[in-house]
């Protein structure tokens, strides 16, 4: 019936024989050592108007060098490398950016490299584009006009906040003083 046999060794190709190198443990590290890892973390700077926030003001220009997503309400120009505008954002003027993706309410004009109008977007302006996409449920109301050279519309930022600090006359804030005792 069943009976146990001795095995044979398989014919074929056989592994290489184990390296004592590898089988050498690493050597032990110092315990003054320091790891030397250098870890290096691009952050694009990030402004947010929130929701809680109303900026109101003729002739206002906000200007972020970096992204800005707008959540609360301007009545102004609102200026970005990238600017988002929220569900709960709310828009009376200019909006500029390279990308603008708009999911709340813009009246006025848009300019950027790409417009994106979200779902649930409400737009009333005027928009210049090179690409304008439209989501399912967005409503757009206005005038569009498609631009083939993409400089045409990235927005020169740092020009942009020289000419506002110019219009005001000086580069030192305007206000009320501080109160000193």
């Amino acid at each position: 019936m069943f009976s146990r046999q001795a095995s044979h060794p398989k014919s074929g190709p056989q592994p290489p024989p184990a390296d004592p190198k590898l089988d050498t443990p690493p050597p032990p590290i110092p315990e003054n050592a320091q790891p030397e890892i250098e870890v290096t973390v691009e952050t694009t700077p990030h402004s947010v108007i929130g929701q809680d926030l109303k900026i109101l003001g003729g002739g206002l220009r906000l200007i972020s060098e970096g992204n800005l997503t707008v959540d609360g309400i301007v009545e102004g120009d609102v200026m970005g490398a990238n600017v988002v505008i929220g569900r709960h954002g709310h828009v009376s003027g200019l909006v500029h950016g390279e990308t603008v993706s708009i999911q709340g309410y813009v009246s006025g004009t848009v300019r950027a490299v790409d417009v994106t109008l979200k779902s649930g977007a409400s737009v009333e302006a005027e928009v210049h584009h090179n690409t304008l996409s439209l989501e399912l449920g967005a409503h757009f109301e206005g005038r569009s006009r498609r631009y083939t050279e993409r400089g045409e519309l990235v927005p020169d930022l740092v020009r942009a906040a020289q000419e506002a600090s110019t219009e005001n006359g000086s580069n030192q804030p305007t206000g009320p003083s501080p109160l000193t005792s």
